[in-house]
């Protein structure tokens, strides 16, 4: 027969036991809660480059030239690319936190982009070239984004003449929204050094100041009327945007605008990027 400590010491190891069954039983299970992704989209703003020709010779090994006939080969001319820093890269690369492949970003060149998902609440470096230096710092770093958010993010250039985007370009992010009374809603951004002079119809006319953004809400009632928006640099005397806007519900437009060579564009030291985008349904 068990001594009574014995039974004790049974009975006190089996009540533990059970506790801790039922402790482990009560623990509710982990439920992973998917974060929705940011959407952003990176658009390069600068001056065009020159375009550049040269004759092809006799030697011209170009097989555009090969299958042409001799006698009328001197007179043609061949497009040569850009020179090297007077535009910017055409696609950058990131990777996303745990994975070890490289993803691309497509950068468009004065014009407009698609809003490209990335992870949110993360801050994601850009690269221009893989494989990287060691010891590289990225060539544009995106801030944590907030989930379901949508971020337009303009890059203009850092350098000088003709190494313009040599060095890591500047950043202008920009929230893309929508007007909650449902009509148009416009952003724009002044990227140049120049101040830009807005006229909207009925006679509002304001200043945008380099490195200036501002939201405007067109009246939701203006529907089927045409808005007219001019833009004029302080540097020029010919306009940079005359353009006229019908009022559409749950729609955004962007103008943001960037510095220009007058050679590339009609005179004018101040061009307009303009891109309209539809509320996400």
């Amino acid at each position: 027969m068990p001594s009574p400590r014995a039974h004790i010491s049974a009975l006190f190891t089996s009540n533990v036991l059970a506790g801790s069954l039922l402790a482990e039983t009560a623990l509710p299970p982990k439920i992973e809660i998917a974060i929705p992704p940011a959407k952003v989209s990176i658009i390069a703003l600068g001056p065009k480059p020159i375009r550049r020709y040269k004759r092809p010779t006799q030697h011209t090994k170009d097989p555009r030239f090969q299958s042409q006939n001799t006698s009328s080969r001197s007179r043609q001319t061949i497009l040569l690319g850009a020179p090297k820093y007077s535009t910017p890269p055409t696609q950058l690369f990131f990777k996303i936190h745990g994975n070890t492949n490289w993803q691309l970003m497509d950068v468009r060149f004065n014009n407009q982009g698609v809003l490209k998902k990335i992870p949110a609440l993360k801050t994601i470096d850009f690269h221009s070239t893989i494989p990287m230096v060691e010891g590289q710092n990225p060539t544009i770093q995106l801030p944590a984004m907030e989930p379901s958010s949508n971020t337009l993010f303009f890059l203009t250039p850092a350098g000088e003449l003709k190494s313009l985007w040599k060095n890591n370009p500047r950043v202008t992010a920009v929230p893309l929204t929508w007007s909650a009374t449902g009509g148009t809603r416009i952003l724009l951004i002044n990227t140049s050094k120049q101040v830009v002079t807005i006229s909207i119809s009925q006679g509002k006319i304001f200043p945008l100041n380099p490195g200036q953004k501002k939201r405007v809400d067109l009246n939701s009632h203006a529907v089927e009327m045409n808005i007219k928006l001019i833009a004029k640099g302080a540097n020029d005397t010919k306009i940079s945007l005359q353009e006229s806007i019908l009022v559409r519900p749950s729609i955004t437009k962007v103008y943001a605008f960037y510095s220009a060579a007058p050679m590339t564009n009609g005179g004018r030291t101040l061009a307009c990027f303009r891109a309209i985008y539809q509320s996400p349904k």
